[in-house]
């Protein structure tokens, strides 16, 4: 499902290898930073390891968003979602070592709105459509997988400087990394709430 010239409505838009090798590079010197463990929206444990265990470094360097902003605009249209999409959050880059994983969730529902009255482009706003471009694949597990009842052609092991993109309210899921660590660049795309 991926570069098509027709309106479609997809559950997901994906760019194979379209990120290049200096790209990605650039990318990894971001992780020369402090990592921290990734908390989950969990009320009662935000850290529990059985629904998340990834080590993350938050970045908004400009050049991210110019990077993949025309494709998710044009995955936007191509994927025939056609959301008002006017605002990105900062990027996660995401690292999984053995056993890292990150079980079925959402990452946003359409309606709920951002709560940061501190930030004039996220304030109000809500999850649309997310993003994971993915940073290498010299690892074994760690597939990612919509799930399965939305599509039979739903999981995929990653590969290098691809980039996927669907609306933020189809439930997936990062399998655990059985062997080596499994790197990912993630972002969200937002909007005034459906009405």
């Amino acid at each position: 499902m991926s570069n098509r010239s027709f309106p479609v409505t997809s559950i997901y838009w994906k760019y194979d290898n379209v990120i290049t090798d200096e790209q990605i590079d650039k990318i990894m010197d971001i992780g020369k930073g402090t990592w921290q463990s990734a908390s989950t929206k969990n009320d009662k444990d935000p850290s529990n390891k059985k629904i998340r265990k990834t080590d993350i470094i938050w970045n908004n360097e400009q050049w991210l968003y110019d990077l993949v902003w025309p494709y998710m605009t044009n995955a936007n249209i191509s994927g025939g979602w056609n959301l008002d999409i006017d605002s990105a959050e900062s990027f996660q880059l995401g690292k999984y070592t053995d056993g890292g994983h990150y079980e079925w969730h959402t990452d946003g529902d359409g309606y709920k709105r951002i709560d940061a009255p501190g930030n004039k482009f996220l304030h109000g706003k809500t999850r649309k459509i997310s993003m994971v471009l993915w940073l290498n694949e010299d690892f074994d597990g760690g597939d990612f997988e919509f799930y399965p009842s939305i599509s039979k052609d739903s999981r995929w092991s990653p590969t290098k400087g691809t980039l996927m993109f669907f609306p933020s309210w189809h439930m997936h899921k990062v399998y655990p990394v059985t062997k080596g660590t499994r790197y990912s660049l993630v972002t969200w795309f937002n909007g005034d709430p459906v009405r």
